[in-house]
């Protein structure tokens, strides 16, 4: 699966609806109700090890995943040193990455494109993509 930030992942795309991707990926395996935000829905395939979010009118617009066929660049990053992926993986992007200590775990965000890689004992563990937005109310969903 080639990460496309601002784009998607493969062949899906940020603002797809739902029956769209139903139709690509298959059914998934559950759906759950966002508890946090009304209309939202999370479905997740587990084959894939993917979850994807929908906003409350169906379009796609977060991509939560622990599939370890995760490409960027061409280039497989999940279970490596979270160092050498930022570097070796993501090195075009600016040194720019927030990053977040909780008891068990890190985040390292890069905002302009919306990513998350969230890394356990020094290894990316997690893989977050949304879209990015164009203001404070409104995605920047690609054309």
């Amino acid at each position: 699966m080639e990460i496309k930030p601002r784009i998607g992942f493969d062949h899906i795309k940020f603002g797809m609806n739902r029956n769209e991707i139903t139709e690509i990926l298959g059914e998934p395996d559950q759906i759950i109700e966002d508890a946090y935000d009304d209309g939202e829905f999370i479905l997740i395939w587990n084959k894939w090890k993917i979850s994807l979010t929908f906003q409350s009118d169906d379009k796609f617009t977060f991509y939560s995943s622990k599939n370890r066929d995760l490409k960027f660049n061409g280039k497989t990053f999940m279970d490596a040193e979270i160092e050498i992926v930022k570097r070796e993986v993501f090195g075009d992007l600016k040194d720019n990455w927030a990053i977040e200590n909780y008891e068990t775990f890190q985040t390292h965000f890069y905002e302009e494109i919306w990513l998350t890689l969230h890394c356990e004992y020094g290894v990316v563990s997690n893989f977050e993509l949304g879209v990015p937005f164009k203001n404070e109310t409104e995605f920047d969903f690609p054309s």
